[in-house]
């Protein structure tokens, strides 16, 4: 039985390497965006280069996958158009929606409009299904009385509303690109079951693998910054779970 609930302390590719094709439930991808912020984002020096990389590790993720699977992949504006077209159009699985994350902050540009949002491809395998009832969201103020609405709430739109990390909230660390814990959630579940298999390839700050814990899943996940891992994501693991106590280990690659 594959061995789960680790942190590759190296490049994705070498996770890859020991992860059996249609083994997996879901992956969540929250790549370098090229040149937009980290020196993880300026080590490309040419999109064509930065394109080819991502063919790399993103055939690995469609390998990896189940017939039900899930594939969600991060992105900025100046590069999410090409990466649908020129990486993910280019394999099997179907592209299910474009979700705008909308943070409504940003700095004031005179040459463009502010940017307030990122945004998060989500494609999947033929088979998967969303868990509508585990993300419903409240209804606006007025029509209370319309029988048509599900007590439960109306379903998630594609346009997520939520802030980004401040210094000062409880879920800040020092990564310089971290995503809200609250969107972690909502993808894991809603494409994933308790006891599934979470496949993370750039674990940044942690913040999948803390909802993957939380929310009953599985996970393998890799992160190349040695500094990354011993100062960000284990202590964050620790002050959230305790002592890892057999529940998650280290790989260091070669």
């Amino acid at each position: 039985m594959q061995e789960r609930n680790l942190i590759y302390q190296a490049d994705c590719m070498e996770m890859f390497q020991n992860i059996p094709s249609a083994s997996v439930d879901l992956v969540i991808a929250d790549p370098p965006y090229y040149h937009i912020k980290g020196a993880f984002d300026f080590i490309f020096q040419s999109v064509s280069e930065y394109l080819e990389w991502c063919r790399g590790w993103v055939g690995e993720c469609y390998r990896i996958l189940k017939p039900t699977g899930a594939f969600y992949c991060w992105g900025s504006s100046q590069m999410i158009d090409r990466l649908s077209v020129e990486v993910l159009d280019q394999f099997g699985w179907l592209k299910r929606n474009l979700i705008v994350w909308n943070y409504k902050t940003g700095k004031p540009m005179k040459t463009a409009y502010r940017n307030e949002t990122e945004f998060l491809w989500f494609y999947s395998n033929a088979l998967h299904e969303i868990s509508q009832d585990k993300i419903r969201i409240p209804y606006c103020a007025g029509g209370e009385k319309d029988k048509r609405k599900n007590p439960k709430g109306k379903t998630c739109g594609n346009v997520w509303e939520s802030p980004r990390i401040m210094p000062n909230y409880k879920e800040a660390t020092e990564h310089p690109t971290q995503k809200p814990e609250k969107l972690a959630e909502r993808i894991i579940l809603a494409s994933s079951k308790p006891g599934d298999l979470v496949v993370i390839p750039f674990a940044g700050s942690g913040s999948e693998i803390v909802q993957s814990i939380r929310s009953g899943r599985d996970f393998l996940a890799s992160e190349i910054n040695a500094l990354y891992v011993d100062q960000i994501i284990l202590p964050r693991l620790e002050k959230e779970f305790g002592p890892a106590e057999g529940r998650w280990s280290i790989l260091t690659g070669n």
